[in-house]
């Protein structure tokens, strides 16, 4: 297993950071759960709410790479920057992404 690396601020505390398709994290940021994922050509955090993956309270995403499967072997150290990037969003307010903008056409709800 990968050694996690230290995210530098006291409250973002990893309990996981690991795999390849997909890299997946989770922990706690201000005492709130987290879930990072990194697949495909996306990386998300959600933070809070009774379901971390379907219906999080806060849930933000970003496109990433040049390739379709170039997320999910994205370095730990890439993946506690992005972490720390959303969660530097999630401090300052910003609204919420919807949940279903990853996800396709197909599983989105009507």
């Amino acid at each position: 297993m990968t050694e996690i690396p230290e995210s530098g601020d006291p409250g973002i505390v990893i309990d996981l950071l690991e795999g390849e398709c997909p890299v997946q994290g989770e922990g706690l940021v201000d005492g709130v759960e987290f879930y990072f994922r990194a697949r495909g050509a996306r990386w998300s955090l959600s933070i809070g709410g009774t379901d971390l993956v379907g219906n999080p309270d806060w849930y933000y995403e970003e496109p990433y790479g040049t390739g379709p499967y170039d997320a999910g072997v994205m370095s730990p150290e890439e993946a506690v920057a992005f972490l720390k990037k959303a969660v530097g969003l999630w401090r300052a307010g910003a609204e919420p992404m919807p949940r279903t903008s990853c996800l396709p056409s197909w599983f989105r709800p009507a």
